[in-house]
């Protein structure tokens, strides 16, 4: 298999690739009949737009998300984006495909954010806390997903192991803050901090593409989480009523607000610094994203950025 990674592209270059289909679309010719398909090809490294200008409506039933696709191409810009002109595309039917080339994973260590994450574990004082951590951290097939998921599909770390990297970093503010204000439950904070999006394991399908899977689609990350930690609870005989009740209500209330989908508003100290501090790091990440974008631009300013409402200054 011969993989021309999407950050190696250059403009004027041609591409000889095998690649995800990540969407499709036709699109009408301006000024004349017809229609063009409209095609999101991705890798490990990122995802580009490309264009099949000729027999588009005839291939457009060929191919689906999730394919991989050979293609040939010439690169080009538009609106300042490098852009794929396809001149050839077929479906890659070869065996053996190692899927971790074709989906975005996250540039930090899967290792050491494990490590690191088990450090904050082994810190944690209360006996009810500590045994409902080494519950999950115990089972394998539950690690393995929880440091595979992504954090997001399109937003903040929408890359595989996005979730552990997510957690890891609200988990590490955390420790942080309570070291700023004492008269937090710096064990709840940290719990609630690890397990507060652990419903993205079910949320999100991430074989052979990052996408919403049913049950995430009919109940969403915030009731799947609940619905799990709240199991495992049941497995912990004489877990604390109080903490039960807490942890479950911090896993209710991260969003924040109502309009941004929260079945709850933050009632205590820790469920509202988890609120702000999971908030935090998704704006980091969409900032530092923003920054980095067409980085080979002499443009000081990013193109508008939807979820921050604004444009980014980078220079």
């Amino acid at each position: 298999m011969k993989i021309q990674y999407i950050e190696n592209i250059r403009h004027g270059l041609p591409v000889d690739s095998v690649y995800l289909l990540q969407s499709k679309r036709l699109q009408g010719f301006r000024g004349k009949a017809g229609k063009f398909l409209l095609v999101v090809l991705g890798d490990r490294t990122g995802s580009v737009e490309a264009r099949i200008w000729e027999n588009g409506e005839e291939l457009y039933d060929k191919f689906n998300p999730g394919d991989l696709v050979k293609i040939s191409a010439d690169t080009g810009e538009f609106k300042g984006k490098l852009q794929l002109n396809i001149s050839s595309i077929n479906i890659y039917r070869g065996k053996d495909v190692d899927w971790s080339a074709f989906l975005p994973v996250s540039p930090k260590d899967k290792k050491e954010m494990l490590k690191s994450m088990d450090s904050i574990i082994m810190s944690i004082n209360n006996p009810d806390l500590a045994a409902l951590l080494n519950l999950f951290f115990s089972d394998s097939e539950w690690l393995n997903k929880y440091s595979t998921a992504p954090a997001a599909k399109k937003h903040h770390q929408a890359y595989l192991g996005g979730l552990l990297e997510h957690s890891l970093n609200v988990a590490q503010a955390c420790q942080q803050i309570a070291r700023v204000y004492t008269q937090i439950n710096r064990d709840l904070l940290l719990t609630g901090a690890i397990l507060h999006d652990v419903g993205k394991i079910d949320e999100y399908k991430y074989e052979r593409m990052i996408d919403m899977s049913d049950q995430g689609r009919l109940l969403g990350h915030i009731i799947i989480g609940i619905q799990m930690v709240d199991r495992a609870i049941e497995a912990l005989p004489g877990f604390s009523d109080n903490l039960r009740l807490k942890l479950l209500h911090m896993i209710a209330s991260h969003h924040g607000e109502y309009e941004w989908q929260s079945p709850k508003r933050p009632k205590f100290l820790e469920a509202y610094l988890l609120h702000q501090l999971d908030l935090l790091d998704a704006r980091v990440d969409a900032f530092t994203r923003a920054a980095e974008d067409r980085v080979d631009s002499d443009e000081a300013w990013s193109d508008w950025v939807k979820d921050l409402e604004r444009y980014i200054y980078k220079k």
